[in-house]
């Protein structure tokens, strides 16, 4: 009997099954670390401050008020699965970045570069990529990169169909590869606009296939060039009104920025080849026009460039086939559109993931070609139709029995060293506080770093340490509000409170419309007992940042204040912005049930708000409890009230609060007595 003819296209072969698997296993063993690691720098922004989920954008609103309302939106769900936990947004990060490793082999094997699924493999475990995979804010890049890579082996699948049109159904498959390429080069768009750069690499692909461009080359590539300028038109204007928000972020003309660009590249190439000390920041270098010393990397890489072009018959096609993708991709962040970031620093490894795959696949090429020259077989490429539809050569040359251990070793080696490499830096980037003190002892001069890590030491009441970073922050920025900010608050914390006024003032001074700034302020004129002055600056913060924390800080001043029908509009507020917000119900509750004024008072909407944040809390918190039985004697229902004050009294002794005990204690006599308690009205002391 004769065996059946192989179908044309991808057969999901066993050792297909294996090769994916292998990888999807080496990409979660190296990034093991972050799976179990915790929300870093400005994760919580895209979490816990999505604007989806506090409410100020709704799911059809979102589409047009930031530049990658899809990622937004993939957020926004996974909150919906698991909450603020950061276990499944890194779980979807790590492993839309190994389905990223897996696209990548697929789209090398439909060009028919060898060493397809080597160049996939050191992508897949290359420490540059933690920046992106271990950190949640850069599911923009992987999300990306998955939509990304789809439409290129779609528009490479197209061509292939169309090749074979002589048939009508090859014709028919060719017009839907081509606009479900189309359709997923706008998904990668909306995910990231760093994917302007595809049209490029679909016209870089066609040259390394056929040689030449024609004219339909230019035709089939026009709607994705249209949708890539409409798209970058758009990020160019939203980080310019809406991120920098009139920021100076360079101060370099055209030729001081083609000038960095070009040293840009070079470092690039630098940390993609040699992987060593890479950094959350990198020290920002200054760029001089005038000194012949800053034009040297950019004549080096024209001269290279023209070295693959003169040689691109042989050796070179490949060179400046990698080269082309990889300056292409690196060119939306080489610094010749401002971006925020660029005032931290003008490289940084999450803008080299994209283009890192260039490097990858040319050492993946690399080392195919040494496996072919040492056991001096023919050059077949890897991606012939019969190997295409089933696994790469590459790695059948690299079980080949007959292969040299030492060339075996060696490659085994170089993926077993990144991806130790990659497993430690993952495991910086699990921790807040480990990434900063890294980033330190690379870049003293990382002045967000000491703000942050001031941050993170100021939360665990180290505040000595903190005040030193927060200095050293201003020492070298000194025009920045946030670390006169939060050094304010930390001198607050320490009793310095003249000094912790003069940096909030200098704080408000360098941008007076901070809302966190103004909220700050608040707080240390509060703490001096200046109420009223307090409360004007928190009314500016509602006006700039009408969120869920200024509105419970100004409730809770108002309250403090005996305002009690302003506290309770505020603490409506609050819910409306999140139902809830156990503090936001708690508050209110406790208002309605104890007001002095009769007419603010609502017991059975106490009740109901304080057994909502009770349920919240499985009836565990003592003050909740408090709450929930002054509400209950201001319903009438006392009898109920003294059980849950004796609760309340009981767990309050075995948590150690003594002050609430006593409170619930005192409350109880009046409960047994058949009355409800309410707070006295503030009194005034007259002018003498």
């Amino acid at each position: 009997m004769s065996k059946r003819p192989p179908r044309p296209g991808f057969i999901f072969h066993w050792q297909v099954f294996v090769l994916v698997a292998v990888m999807f296993l080496a990409v979660l063993v190296v990034y093991w670390p972050s799976l179990r690691g915790e929300f870093v720098w400005d994760d919580p922004l895209l979490v816990q401050k999505n604007p989806l989920i506090t409410g100020k954008l709704n799911v059809s609103s979102v589409w047009f008020a930031t530049d990658f309302p899809l990622t937004l939106t993939v957020f926004w769900l996974e909150w919906l699965m698991w909450g603020t936990s950061p276990v499944g947004f890194h779980l979807v990060n790590v492993l839309l970045h190994a389905l990223s490793a897996v696209l990548v082999w697929r789209v090398l094997l439909r060009l028919k570069i060898p060493g397809a699924w080597l160049g996939a493999a050191i992508f897949a475990v290359h420490p540059v990529c933690a920046a992106t995979a271990a950190w949640v804010s850069e599911q923009k890049n992987t999300l990306a990169l998955v939509f990304y890579l789809l439409s290129l082996l779609c528009y490479l699948r197209s061509e292939q169909e169309r090749a074979k049109s002589e048939s009508k159904s090859f014709a028919a498959n060719a017009h839907t590869f081509y606009w479900f390429s189309l359709f997923t080069f706008l998904l990668a768009l909306l995910s990231k606009t760093s994917t302007v750069m595809l049209p490029v690499v679909l016209i870089g692909c066609v040259w390394w296939q056929h040689g030449r461009l024609t004219r339909r080359d230019v035709l089939m590539t026009s709607p994705f060039f249209l949708l890539a300028l409409v798209f970058g038109l758009l990020t160019v204007w939203f980080q310019k009104h809406q991120a920098m928000a009139g920021m100076a972020v360079q101060s370099e003309n055209f030729w001081g920025r083609l000038a960095g660009a070009a040293m840009a590249v070079w470092f690039y190439i630098g940390k993609a080849l040699l992987p060593f000390k890479l950094n959350m920041i990198y020290p920002r270098w200054t760029i001089d026009p005038l000194n012949w010393h800053s034009w040297a990397p950019l004549l080096m890489l024209v001269l290279l460039i023209a070295l693959f072009w003169r040689f691109r018959s042989t050796w070179g096609r490949p060179m400046l086939f990698a080269a082309g993708y990889f300056i292409a991709n690196l060119f939306p962040v080489l610094g010749f559109f401002d971006m925020y970031y660029l005032t931290l620093s003008r490289v940084s490894d999450h803008f080299q993931y994209l283009p890192l795959i260039g490097i990858a696949v040319l050492t993946g090429a690399g080392l195919h070609y040494l496996l072919r020259r040492w056991t001096k077989e023919p050059g077949v490429e890897s991606g012939d139709e019969t190997q295409n539809a089933r696994v790469d050569r590459s790695v059948t040359r690299l079980i080949n029995p007959r292969q040299p251990l030492i060339a075996k070793g060696g490659i085994a080696l170089l993926l077993l060293s990144l991806s130790v490499l990659t497993f430690q830096r993952a495991r910086v980037l699990a921790s807040d506080e480990m990434l900063w003190r890294d980033t330190l002892a690379k870049n003293p001069e990382a002045w967000l770093a000491h703000n942050n890590l001031g941050c993170i030491l100021a939360e665990n009441h180290s505040y000595d340490e903190a005040i030193r970073h927060f200095r050293s922050s201003i020492q070298i920025h000194e025009r920045n509000p946030q670390a006169h900010g939060n050094l304010a608050r930390a001198l607050a914390f320490e009793g310095k409170t003249n000094e912790a006024e003069e940096h909030i003032r200098i704080a408000l001074a360098i941008k007076p419309d901070d809302a966190a700034v103004q909220r700050s302020f608040a707080s240390i004129l509060s703490s001096h007992g200046k109420q009223k002055q307090a409360l004007a600056h928190l009314r500016e913060a509602i006006r700039l940042e009408p969120d869920l924390e200024t509105r419970l800080q100004f409730a809770d001043l108002l309250h403090q204040t005996g305002n009690a029908q302003e506290a309770i509009v505020q603490y409506r507020q609050v819910l409306l912005l999140n139902g809830d917000s156990i503090e936001g119900l708690n508050n209110l509750a406790w208002l309605l049930a104890t007001s002095y004024d009769p007419f603010l008072r609502n017991g059975p909407e106490a009740v109901r708000l304080a057994t909502r944040a009770c349920e919240l809390t499985h009836h565990q918190q003592a003050m909740h409890l408090g709450t929930l039985a002054a509400a209950l004697a201001e319903a009438g229902r006392l009898a109920e009230a003294v059980d849950v004050a004796e609760e309340s009294a009981r767990i309050a002794i075995a948590a150690g609060q003594p002050q609430i005990a006593a409170m619930n204690q005192q409350l109880l006599v009046l409960y047994r007595a058949g009355k409800a308690w309410h707070e006295p009205p503030l009194k005034f002391d007259s002018a003498q």
